[in-house]
């Protein structure tokens, strides 16, 4: 039920000279970090976090909220333009974004990305408004075994999608599961697969691995191209063109809807967030497709379906944190630092003891998503130029400025030879065509499977039946048994033809 009084209250404390200081610079912050391959919203946070210390709390907040919206958006741009994902929520959206770079449609493409991230986390952070004590409950439904047998499902639903490849897919995914239980295991404390390099004790980093596998690949294939842009008479910036797919994207109405719905619910879930939500998002656009419709070709819905759900599970993300006190990713790890830095404790009493404050940051966010269009525009108009940059030029200083994001991230020279081992993982599993996505997936995953599995077995081994009584454990069991049989049976049968 909404407490208007509260809302009102919260509306007043807006009326500030430092909110929309902090709301621009912190959005413009943001779409610069996503930008940046190597640097993460996590990164932005952290470095920002002292600076709050002198603000008042809901301004502190505003501006931490706005890098990271900004970040998520940001993290589509380079996805787009040289199909490497700023932020692992971004990976779907290079399915079709980069195509449409291919094809010199990459100022209709960030246009398509940009109104659908508008739209996407204003929506999310609506429901916010509105449900966040539901939305709360809900949340606290999802245990070990529930993420546990969503995972599985989400990585079954990706392989369904690549129909010639399902095996191999498959076999992706078991290799970046695989690959995640290098590092100290939470479980038992025992390093596993380092090899004695003191790099790996907690495993690989996540945003390097992503970055490797999809941007080596495509500057070895740039390469052979004089720009990215296949249509050499493409213009590197127009505005026109930006707004065109703006206008795209908001005609796309069941698209964003429904993207924007699964990235609200899947926000609400911890260590799940935006990469599952975009890619689920994606999936479930691409099942709904019409024959007229190219997705993976450079569909302008299958940029809409990710975008909208990218930034949606942002809504989510903060729902869940506020409402619980349970941070969702790195970056809402970090943002609850800075309630705890200004006298504030994330979780049910928040509500009750700063109830006008509390909605008084739910406005401020909806606010920055009028922000996030205009700036949005501005910069994704200068950073286009990328795609009719000659390949020559492009290609060596974008290796450099990958080897230097990946050496920033931890300070570690090891990190440059994971970003380039990676990279050629990502090559030769292109070219014998598996799927990166569910590599990824694996990776960004496993650890949190290695977690809920060992908890699962401690809980239900001796009692598999109470997992009956559980309504959502065995919906995603059944979901993912069909999607199993569906995919055997439709092998067969062509097979048989």
């Amino acid at each position: 039920m909404l407490d208007f009084a509260q809302i009102s209250e919260g509306a007043a404390l807006l009326w500030h000279w430092q909110m929309p200081l902090a709301i621009f610079g912190g959005m413009l912050l943001g779409l610069v970090i996503g930008a940046i391959p190597g640097m993460t919203a996590a990164l932005g946070l952290a470095a920002i976090l002292p600076l709050t210390f002198t603000l008042e709390p809901l301004t502190a907040l505003v501006l931490m909220t706005s890098v990271y919206t900004g970040s998520l958006t940001g993290g589509g741009f380079l996805a787009i333009l040289i199909n490497t994902p700023g932020t692992p929520g971004a990976a779907a959206t290079t399915f079709d974004g980069y195509p449409m770079a291919r094809q010199g449609r990459h100022n209709e493409a960030l246009g398509l990305q940009i109104a659908a991230s508008v739209i996407g986390g204003a929506i999310s952070y609506l429901a916010l408004l509105a449900f966040i004590q539901p939305m709360a409950q809900f949340a606290l439904l999802f245990g070990s075994s529930e993420m546990l047998f969503l995972t599985i499902f989400v990585i079954l639903l990706i392989a369904t999608l690549q129909r010639r490849s399902f095996a191999r897919t498959i076999f992706a995914g078991l290799i970046g599961l695989l690959l995640s239980t290098v590092g100290t295991s939470v479980t038992t404390g025992v390093a596993r697969g380092t090899m004695g390099i003191d790099a790996l004790e907690d495993g690989f980093p996540i945003i390097l691995c992503v970055i490797g596998m999809f941007a080596i690949p495509e500057l070895i294939s740039i390469v052979a191209r004089s720009a990215i842009a296949s249509d050499t008479g493409a213009a590197a910036t127009d505005i026109r063109a930006v707004l065109r797919g703006a206008r795209r994207a908001a005609s796309e109405v069941g698209t964003w809807v429904r993207g924007s719905a699964i990235g609200t619910v899947i926000g609400l879930l911890p260590a799940a967030g935006a990469t599952i939500a975009s890619l689920l998002s994606y999936a479930t656009a691409s099942k709904r497709a019409i024959p007229t419709d190219c997705f993976g070709n450079g569909d302008p819905k299958g940029v809409v379906a990710a975008e909208s759900a990218n930034n949606a599970s942002e809504g989510g993300a903060m729902a869940i944190l506020m409402s619980l006190g349970i941070p969702g990713s790195a970056s809402t790890a970090v943002i609850s630092g800075a309630f705890l830095l200004h006298g504030l404790v994330p979780g049910p009493r928040l509500f009750i003891d700063n109830g006008p404050m509390v909605y008084g940051l739910i406005l401020g966010n909806l606010a920055q998503m009028i922000v996030l269009g205009v700036f949005a525009v501005l910069v994704a108009s200068q950073v286009a130029r990328i795609a009719t940059v000659p390949s020559r030029l492009l290609a060596p200083a974008l290796a450099i400025i990958l080897a230097l994001g990946a050496f920033s991230y931890r300070g570690l020279w090891e990190d440059i030879v994971i970003t380039f081992v990676f990279g050629l993982i990502g090559y030769v599993f292109r070219r014998h065509h598996f799927t990166l996505v569910a590599l990824m997936i694996g990776l960004f995953l496993g650890r949190q499977i290695d977690e809920d599995f060992v908890r699962f077995v401690i809980l239900y081994a001796d009692d598999p039946l109470a997992l009956a009584f559980k309504p959502i454990t065995p919906v995603f069991a059944l979901l993912s048994l069909g999607l199993l049989i569906w995919q055997v049976r439709t092998a067969w049968m062509e097979r048989r033809i």
